[in-house]
């Protein structure tokens, strides 16, 4: 017997600067593990200005808070509307310098 995977996200923090984390799948098909800095909810985090901060090989995620819902990242892409209301984020990226060589 199998185990659904949970939908919803899960609040952690980072291992190295402790900063807090929110971890999903996102996905349904190909899923891939999301790691994205959580922001508190009032702050505006513009989609052009996530999409000008990332890198070729980082996505930008969008994440509505919406009342009664966990917090779930959506998939963005070419066509996402610039004034999308939603705060966007790019993948973690710790600052932290490691204190162990492996």
């Amino acid at each position: 017997m199998t185990r659904a995977r949970p939908r919803g996200g899960g609040t952690q923090r980072c291992p190295a600067c402790r900063a807090p984390l929110l971890v999903q799948w996102v996905g349904d098909t190909a899923a891939l593990q999301a790691r994205v800095s959580l922001p508190p909810a009032d702050e505006h985090l513009p989609y052009p200005a996530a999409a000008a901060d990332s890198t070729p090989n980082d996505l930008v995620w969008c994440l509505p808070r919406l009342p009664h819902r966990t917090l779930r990242l959506r998939w963005t892409h070419r066509r996402h509307p610039p004034d999308c209301p939603h705060q966007h984020l790019t993948s973690h990226q710790c600052t932290t310098a490691p204190t162990t060589l492996f």
